[in-house]
């Protein structure tokens, strides 16, 4: 590998992280604002059903996304043709969506309402997974801990400041925020594609003709077990950790929230701070570490009854979940 390939793409990696920070913004938006449409446009009988098809699209469409996508680059060398198609597909639906707020529950198009959220729900995650997978041309595989800390620091910062973002959300209301999140999206989306150097895609390329070897069936579990870690982790901080200190915990009121955001961020800075020494560490143990560690955090979490023991437990939790971020992509 020469000294250029051995570089980081650093115009790249900002790029990407701007288009995370977009989809965040994205879901948080979605999250705020569909009970509220539902409920305007007498569409709460769907709510189980919008949660259920949720489910399924965010386990299926990405891996689809992704195999696609390299199918492309393999045929014709075209690997933005998916992402191209996902970004646009959802400014679109942003645009549509709006439309159809601002013409209200008595407009003509409200019967669309739900497939537009369905259709969002995939677009959203047609372009993600192949815009991730774009992180290996950015970076040799030694460095990739260096890269991650970066996303994840900004991706998780945008999560642990989701109350100034909803009020922000709520500041310009349902119809403009759909209107700005189409803006967002295809702004960064297309920043992102002509960012991209030619070089970085031909290293995709090269990546993946080299992946010719097949991989043991042990090798999918173990990325699989990673994966449902970082998923188990990230429940814990965001859902549990409020919902339980609300319960156990009465007297604190609604401060489990902030709890769990000030974990977060406590989280995304540790990994960007320490991103570089985990690099030159052996991946891993790092990542068997971590799964020890947000183990631990999660069982002190289940079993205490006190609040110290649980805050503890949140912080011993969120140590284990940043450096799983950080380390699990160069392990798989």
């Amino acid at each position: 590998m020469t000294a250029k390939a051995n570089d980081i793409k650093w115009p790249e990696i900002f790029s990407l992280g701007a288009l995370n920070v977009s989809v965040v913004i994205s879901w948080i938006a979605y999250h705020e604002y569909q009970p509220i449409l539902l409920e305007n446009f007498s569409f709460d009988h769907l709510s189980d059903f919008l949660i259920v098809s949720k489910a399924i699209i965010l386990v299926m469409i990405p891996a689809l996304a992704g195999l696609l996508a390299d199918y492309l680059l393999g045929k014709n060398g075209k690997f933005f043709t998916l992402f191209t198609v996902g970004i646009g597909a959802t400014a679109m639906i942003f645009m549509i969506v709006a439309s159809v707020i601002g013409a209200g529950p008595v407009g003509a198009l409200k019967p669309f309402l739900p497939y537009m959220i369905i259709l969002w729900l995939i677009s959203m995650n047609l372009f993600i997974s192949p815009a991730y997978s774009m992180i290996e041309a950015f970076a040799p595989a030694q460095k990739l801990p260096i890269v991650m800390g970066f996303l994840f620091l900004v991706t998780e910062l945008v999560y642990a400041l989701e109350p100034l973002v909803v009020g922000l959300v709520q500041f310009f209301g349902d119809t403009l925020t759909f209107i700005v999140g189409g803006i967002l999206i295809s702004a960064s989306g297309y920043f992102f594609h002509k960012i991209s150097s030619d070089e970085v895609i031909s290293r995709k390329k090269e990546l993946l003709e080299a992946k010719t070897k097949p991989q043991s069936f042990i090798s999918y579990v173990a990325i699989l077990v990673v994966g449902l870690a970082l998923g188990i982790g990230k429940a814990f901080l965001v859902e549990y950790i409020p919902a339980s200190f609300e319960t156990t915990f009465p007297d604190i009121g609604n401060a489990g929230s902030y709890i769990s955001f000030g974990l977060l961020g406590f989280s995304a800075i540790l990994a960007f701070a320490i991103s570089k020494k985990v690099a030159i560490w052996n991946t891993q143990k790092v990542l068997s570490a971590s799964l020890i560690i947000m183990g631990v955090g999660v069982l002190v979490l289940l079993l205490s009854s006190s609040l110290s023991v649980s805050i503890a437990g949140g912080i011993i939790t969120a140590i284990g979940f940043s450096t799983l971020n950080i380390s699990g992509l160069p392990f798989a």
